[in-house]
C-alpha cells in the first residue's frame, strides 16, 4: 500500500510539472535575442546660439538631458566647442573641422550653457562655431546646428547716460562713437528689461511710455550691423530715474463765445493730453469756474448789455495750468 500511493504522488507531479511547462512555453512563445548595450550619446545641441558683445563672442546652448535612447544623461557630458575660420565658397564640415580650434575649459552650466570666446584673433574675418556632447568613451551624435559670425572690432559701451524730464515723457541722452543704438528699461520692481528703442541712430532717444509715481531703470547698448547679425557693446552703466509732471497742457484752442437771451455760451476743441484733468474759464481776468472736465461752459450770470472777455485754461493731474487761451468777446443784448 505505501509503495503504490507513492507511485501516484510521482505520477501527479511529473503530470502538473508537464503542465505548467506547456503553459509557459505557450505564453512566451520563444526566448528574446538580448539588448545591445546603451551607447549613452547625449542628444545633439540644436538651439546653440552666438553674438559678438564687446570684446568676446557669447556662446549659449541648452545641455542635453536625455541620451539618443531617450535615457537620462546620468554625468556632466564633456562639451566640445569649436571655432574656425569660415570656408571660402560652399561651408563643408569637413574643411571647417581642419581649421577650427576647440575653446578650451567649457563648463556646462545646466540647463543653459554661457560661454565666452575672446575674439581678437578672429576681428576682420567671419567664423563658425559648433558643438558637440560627448558622452562615455567619446560617444556623441554629431554636430550641433552651425553658427556663423562676421566679427567687427569691439564696439564702445555708451557713457555718461542721463535722464531729465519731457512732456509726458523722460528724455534720455549719452555719449559714444557708435552710429547705432539700443535702449533698454525696467521698472525699479520688476526682474526683466524691456528693449524701447531700436535701431536708435541718434545719441538720445524720447520714452513717451511712462507713467508718473513709477521709477525705471535704463541702460544703453551701442550695435553695428555685422553680416546677418548685429554685433553688440557692453551695457551702460544703469541709471535710475522717477519722473515728475513739470509741464502744464496745451494752452487750449478755438475759443468761441456765443450770446444767447439769458447766458453766454463757451465752446472749445479738446486737449489731447492724457493725463488733463480739467478746465477753467475766466472772465474779464478772473476766474469764474473751474474742474470742468467737458470743453464746454454756460455763463448763466453774464448780465445784458455789457461786454465780456472770456478765456480758458487747461490744468492736468500734477495741477500744472496751461497760459489762458486767446480773448473772445461776447455781450448779451
Amino acid at each position: 500500500m505505501p509503495l503504490r500511493g507513492s507511485r501516484r504522488f510521482a505520477r501527479l507531479t511529473a503530470a502538473l510539472a508537464a503542465a505548467l511547462s506547456a503553459v509557459v512555453l505557450a505564453g512566451c512563445g520563444y526566448i528574446s535575442e538580448p539588448l545591445p548595450p546603451a551607447l549613452r550619446r547625449p542628444m545633439p545641441v540644436t538651439d546653440l546660439a552666438a553674438v559678438q558683445r564687446g570684446d568676446k563672442i557669447i556662446v549659449q546652448f541648452t545641455i542635453p538631458k536625455l541620451t539618443t535612447e531617450a535615457l537620462p544623461v546620468q554625468n556632466e557630458p564633456d562639451v566640445d566647442l569649436r571655432i574656425g575660420p569660415a570656408p571660402a565658397g560652399a561651408f563643408e564640415v569637413p574643411a571647417w573641422e581642419r581649421t577650427s580650434a576647440r575653446v578650451p575649459d567649457v563648463a556646462p552650466r545646466k540647463p543653459r550653457a554661457y560661454v565666452e570666446v575672446p575674439l581678437a584673433k578672429y576681428v576682420g574675418g567671419d567664423v563658425v562655431l559648433a558643438l558637440k556632447v560627448n558622452g562615455p568613451k567619446g560617444r556623441n551624435a554629431g554636430w550641433s546646428n552651425f553658427v556663423r559670425l562676421t566679427v567687427v572690432p569691439a564696439l564702445p559701451a555708451p557713457e555718461a547716460v542721463a535722464a531729465k524730464d519731457g512732456p509726458d515723457s523722460v528724455l534720455l541722452t549719452w555719449k559714444a562713437a557708435a552710429r547705432e543704438f539700443r535702449v533698454f528699461r525696467k521698472l525699479v520692481a520688476e526682474p526683466n528689461w524691456s528693449l524701447i528703442g531700436d535701431s536708435v541712430t541718434a545719441p538720445s532717444y524720447t520714452d513717451s511710455a511712462i507713467e508718473y509715481g513709477k521709477t525705471y531703470q535704463y541702460f544703453v547698448q551701442s550695435v553695428q550691423k555685422a553680416g546677418t547679425a548685429y554685433a553688440e557693446s557692453e551695457m551702460s552703466a544703469t541709471i535710475t530715474f522717477a519722473p515728475v509732471d513739470r509741464f502744464a497742457p496745451a494752452v487750449p484752442a478755438g475759443l468761441t463765445a456765443i450770446a444767447s437771451v439769458r447766458s453766454v455760451e463757451l465752446v472749445w476743441q479738446r486737449n489731447t493730453e492724457k493725463d488733463l484733468a480739467s478746465y477753467a474759464v475766466y472772465r474779464n481776468g478772473e476766474k469764474i469756474a473751474a474742474g470742468l472736465t467737458a470743453p464746454a461752459y454756460s455763463d448763466v450770470a453774464a448780465k445784458p448789455g455789457v461786454s465780456y472777455s472770456y478765456q480758458v485754461t487747461a490744468s492736468d493731474m500734477a495741477g500744472n495750468e496751461s497760459a489762458k487761451s486767446l480773448a473772445v468777446a461776447a455781450a448779451i443784448p
